[in-house]
């Protein structure tokens, strides 16, 4: 988990930096907001905050992939297999 993403707390749903989260709870088991308890929440049950702006749709996201696919498939040197070898590859045959 990176420590500079907001994290939102499942019970009371604030957010806060995962680093602020640790500090927080090493002093205390409430919400530093609304001190509703966190004794039963650890850091695998907060929820990753993302704002609009951070979300990109799977037609983006593929769209760069595929850029980045042909990119590297032009960059690739052009084999040719040498004549003298293909009577012995059986797969050329």
């Amino acid at each position: 988990m990176e420590l500079n993403k907001k994290f939102v707390l499942p019970n009371c749903s604030h957010s806060m930096c995962l680093k602020c989260y640790r500090d927080w709870r090493g002093r205390s088991q409430s919400c530093p907001f609304c001190r509703d308890s966190l004794k039963r929440v650890d850091s695998g049950d907060l929820w990753v905050f993302t704002e609009k702006s951070d979300a990109i749709d799977l037609s983006t996201i593929l769209r760069e992939d595929r850029k980045r696919l042909f990119m590297y498939i032009d960059r690739l040197p052009l084999v040719v297999p040498d004549p003298i070898y293909i009577p012995y590859d059986a797969h050329v045959r």
